[in-house]
């Protein structure tokens, strides 16, 4: 067991505010609360803030899936363009992925990794970074 502290904690008061309480909220049976009427917002000054970001334009689009544009850390599938680049084969044994800081590891045909970033020259050629 820890010892007892000698020293007394001294109390802090706790402040009361004068303060009204809420509008209580009044539900009607059958009614659904999700649906309750939603304050009106400025539409000029929202499609202004539509032209201020978004381009100039001030059409509403839906939004897309950003994920499909993600190669992240593993191999691309090799059914885009991009794809096609970002890995080639090579004859040697290895396979070189670009990674998303920008450089080239070799891939090994059993799947593990060389730790080593490479650079890749103007030529096709690879550099190790050093």
């Amino acid at each position: 067991m820890p010892p007892i502290w000698p020293f007394k904690k001294k109390k802090q008061k706790v402040v009361q505010l004068n303060e009204a309480p809420p509008a209580p909220v009044v539900y009607k049976r059958g009614e659904d609360p999700n649906a309750r009427d939603v304050p009106q917002t400025d539409v000029a000054a929202y499609r202004d803030a539509l032209a201020l970001f978004g381009g100039g334009s001030d059409e509403v689009n839906a939004a897309t899936d950003q994920s499909v544009h993600y190669e992240g850390a593993s191999e691309p599938s090799v059914s885009s363009p991009a794809a096609a680049s970002a890995s080639t084969e090579v004859s040697v044994g290895h396979t070189w992925v670009h990674h998303t800081d920008g450089y080239h590891y070799k891939r090994m045909k059993d799947g593990s990794f060389d730790s080593t970033p490479h650079t890749k020259g103007d030529d096709g050629s690879y550099t190790p970074y050093s």
